[in-house]
């Protein structure tokens, strides 16, 4: 989509995001399956990562986000809208994805859009 039919200004911000692919039962001694990312743009609405394996699109997922400009993690759910293999990667594949914020109880969705709103001012 072009960057000016978009409605939310994107902010090429390089940060750390951990993303549970798969959670352990409730009562399990299993451990998550967590992936570690980087973001290459953040938004109101969402982060674009880059990250070593492609995610499910569709996949509603928990996310831990680390921010320069937060002391800590920030703790949301966002939901996979794309996923593809990044060009002249093919010796060690590596995938981009987009990843929609979602209005989650519990989450740190509200410390989100109050930290991108004081970037976009």
């Amino acid at each position: 989509m072009p960057e000016n039919m978009r409605e939310n200004f994107r902010f090429p911000v390089e940060s750390t995001v951990f993303v549970e692919l798969i959670s352990p039962e409730f009562g399990s001694n299993e451990a998550a399956t967590i992936v570690k990312c980087k973001t290459l743009d953040v938004s109101r609405e969402g982060l674009r990562v880059t990250v070593e394996q492609p995610l499910p699109v569709g996949a509603i997922l928990q996310l831990g986000v680390e921010l320069p400009a937060m002391a800590d993690t920030l703790f949301l759910v966002g939901e996979v809208r794309w996923s593809h293999p990044l060009p002249g990667t093919e010796a060690e594949p590596s995938w981009s994805a987009g990843l929609a914020m979602l209005n989650a109880d519990e989450s740190d969705i509200d410390n989100w859009v109050a930290l991108l709103a004081t970037m976009e001012n």
